[in-house]
C-alpha cells in the first residue's frame, strides 16, 4: 500500500503531462501514419536504468514545477475560465521545458509514466531514486 501512496505524486505529474499529449494524439488519428506498423507502448524491459534516473530528474523537476504553478491557477480561476486555462497552459509548457532540459522527450516521459502504473518493480525503482520530500 505504501508504495501506491508514493506514487500518487507521479500519477499527478503523468496527467499534467498528458493534457499536453492530446493535441498529438487527435492529429496523429485524424493524419495515421501510411505504411509501417503502429506505435506501441515499449515493454518495462525497454525502459533502461539511465532513462529511469532520468525520469526522477524530471519528475522531481515537474513536482516542483506544480507545487509553484498549483497557487497560480487557482488564482486565476477566480479571474475566469480564459484566465485559468492560459495559467495552465504556461504552467504545462514550463513542465515540458522541464522535462526536456533534463534529457528526455514529453512523449518518452509519458511513456515511462504509463508503464510503470502496471509495472509495480518499476514503481517501486522510481520511488527508491526519487528524493525525500524536505
Amino acid at each position: 500500500m505504501a508504495l501506491n501512496r508514493s506514487f500518487l505524486p507521479l500519477a499527478t505529474m503523468g496527467l499534467a503531462l498528458s493534457c499536453l499529449l492530446v493535441p498529438a494524439a487527435v492529429a496523429q488519428q485524424a493524419n495515421p501514419p501510411q505504411g509501417g506498423p503502429p506505435m506501441q507502448q515499449p515493454p518495462a524491459a525497454a525502459v533502461s536504468d539511465q532513462e529511469i534516473e532520468t525520469f526522477v530528474a524530471a519528475a522531481t523537476e515537474v513536482r516542483n514545477l506544480n507545487k509553484q504553478w498549483t497557487p497560480k491557477v487557482q488564482e486565476a480561476a477566480k479571474q475566469g475560465p480564459q484566465a485559468e486555462q492560459q495559467t495552465r497552459a504556461q504552467a504545462l509548457r514550463e513542465m515540458a521545458l522541464a522535462v526536456e532540459k533534463k534529457g528526455m522527450s514529453v512523449d518518452r516521459y509519458q511513456q515511462i509514466f504509463e508503464v510503470a502504473r502496471n509495472d509495480r518493480e518499476m514503481q517501486r525503482k522510481i520511488v527508491e531514486k526519487m528524493p525525500k520530500d524536505e
